[in-house]
């Protein structure tokens, strides 16, 4: 990991489009949100991004779209920036603010925005010219703050695709930390004696994994190591693995949800691949996504995995139940296309 620091301070310099659309994400999770409006976008505008977090760089180097890490925020670095390169617009991906970028006049463009957390967020979201809003909550607090604001809906949803085609053969119990998995010891117990489903436990950390092995043996559950042997208990000690076997599961539970501290994780994936999703009460970082698809019915905040698993299994999640979630996907991308092909054409 390198910080990248000569191109942050513009001393190295990078060949980027002159007079392009400027997107920026944080990282890699956001660019993905925004991959199909980046796509749509640049058929027509040139473009280039910028990324905050120093672990991107390998992955924005693999696109095909021209790429540094943002400069540091400092006046004389932004009209530096913005004399070299001669972007037409921002668009900026998710609450990430930089104020003296944000008080440059560039034309700005807030994507997915939510409800200000202080009175800073609040002065900065002054400054885009358009935000367009994740949810309703959101939208009402940024109209009375800037009028140029829009509901369209959450991007992480509308980045989604559907896949059900897939054979399911699997409970999934992904992403776990510390002292979750002894919650789950009832479930497994439960689904080896009454089912014939595996069970895959994917540690959040692959260092856990003996861990976890050990926590299980102590319990009288015979499991193997992926690395090891495939078994019907697998504790998944690999990495970028875990979505093949979304792919499998007929529920999945995610962790870091169960225990407070991590304010949960990807529940979306498991969704997308036909499988219900359980998550425990601690989803700060998730609540949001989570509220859609508790709506919809497809995510579950539990403290009692066992009783709504088993209601669960009565009526496994299949392709026609998801046509709500493809109708609001659809919907919502079609919104944020429509709006940011008004900004960019107002403004260039």
């Amino acid at each position: 990991m390198t910080l990248e620091l000569s191109k942050r301070l513009l001393i190295e310099n990078v060949n980027l489009p002159k007079n392009a659309i400027w997107f920026h994400t944080a990282s890699v999770g956001e660019f993905n949100s925004v991959k199909f409006i980046i796509e749509h976008v640049s058929s027509k505008f040139p473009v280039f991004i910028t990324y905050f977090s120093p672990r991107a760089k390998e992955f924005f180097m693999k696109t095909d779209y021209p790429s540094m890490p943002i400069p540091l925020d400092i006046p004389l670095l932004w009209s530096k920036f913005i004399r070299i390169h001669k972007p037409q617009c921002l668009i900026n991906v998710e609450k990430e603010f930089w104020p003296f970028l944000l008080k440059t006049k560039i034309p700005k463009l807030l994507l997915n925005g939510r409800m200000p957390k202080n009175r800073l967020e609040k002065y900065l979201l002054e400054f885009f010219d358009m935000i367009i809003a994740k949810d309703e909550e959101s939208f009402r607090l940024l109209k009375e703050i800037n009028k140029n604001s829009f509901l369209c809906g959450n991007l992480k949803l509308a980045s989604m695709s559907i896949d059900c085609k897939h054979k399911k053969d699997s409970v999934v119990i992904g992403s776990t930390h510390e002292k979750e998995e002894e919650i789950f010891i009832p479930l497994i117990k439960w689904i080896l004696s009454n089912t014939d489903y595996n069970i895959i436990i994917a540690p959040r950390h692959v260092s856990r994994s003996q861990q976890v092995l050990k926590l299980l043996e102590k319990h009288s559950i015979k499991a193997t190591l992926k690395t090891a042997k495939e078994d019907r208990v697998m504790i998944l000690d690999t990495i970028g693995e875990l979505k093949d076997y979304y792919k499998r599961a007929i529920v999945s539970i995610v962790g870091g949800s169960f225990v407070e501290g991590y304010g949960g994780h990807n529940i979306l994936e498991p969704v997308s691949f036909c499988s219900y999703v359980l998550y425990g009460p601690y989803i700060d970082k998730i609540k949001d996504v989570a509220n859609i698809l508790e709506y919809l019915g497809f995510g579950f905040k539990t403290n009692d995995v066992l009783t709504l698993f088993k209601k669960l299994l009565e009526s496994p999640l299949d392709v026609n139940k998801l046509d709500f979630l493809k109708a609001y996907i659809t919907k919502t991308k079609e919104c944020y296309i429509e709006h940011v092909e008004e900004f960019i054409f107002k403004v260039t």
